[in-house]
């Protein structure tokens, strides 16, 4: 069986199926996504993504075996893909280049409905657990870039490496799911110098 192997959080890594399997994987994760955005969490199914992906339901339940295990596999998938978390040794760029792409995450037809459909579902246990997995995984490989630049001398060595990222990250949020305001690139460029003035 093919591999082909990525960078995960904390520079680890990670071994991808390839081949047959690999297929199956993307078709499974991008159905997931697919129907979490059109119908949202409480009306997918396994069997609804089965379905969707042209694959047999026990091949998720094998590998997947809660829809809530399925969605934090597939969200963690894209947001991989997606985000951009490495290191070259300019802070300033590296934070604008991360900022972007997240921003470019959430503001996409898709990645707006992902995080609104799991807002929507805050109160199920199931969700919170995937959820907290979820930015748990997605701080720690930010935190590469926050602790790449403490080396450099740009942060204090007592730097809050989580509450950085929050007060990077939460603007953007704000403006995209609450304020509606623009956030176009000064707004980026904006946002990640007065985090690093703030550091």
């Amino acid at each position: 069986m093919a591999t082909t192997t990525r960078r995960g959080a904390r520079g680890l890594v990670v071994k991808r199926p390839g081949g047959r399997n690999g297929r199956v994987r993307r078709a499974v994760f991008d159905a997931t996504l697919d129907v979490l955005a059109g119908s949202g969490y409480s009306s997918l199914t396994i069997d609804s993504v089965a379905a969707a992906a042209g694959v047999n339901k026990t091949t998720i339940y094998r590998n997947w075996p809660t829809k809530a295990a399925l969605i934090l596999a597939a969200a963690e998938d894209r947001s991989e893909a997606l985000i951009t978390t490495k290191s070259t040794g300019d802070p300033k760029r590296d934070l604008v280049a991360f900022l972007t792409s997240v921003a470019e995450n959430i503001t996409s037809p898709l990645g707006r409905a992902l995080v609104i459909s799991t807002l929507n579902e805050a109160d199920d246990p199931d969700v919170r657990r995937a959820r907290d997995t979820f930015w748990q995984h997605r701080f720690e490989a930010a935190s590469d870039l926050i602790r790449a630049a403490t080396k450099s001398g740009r942060f204090s060595s007592g730097l809050d490496v989580d509450f950085f990222i929050e007060r990077l990250i939460g603007p953007l949020y704000l403006r995209v799911f609450i304020t509606g305001a623009p956030v176009d690139r000064r707004f980026i460029r904006d946002t990640v110098a007065a985090a690093l003035r703030a550091s």
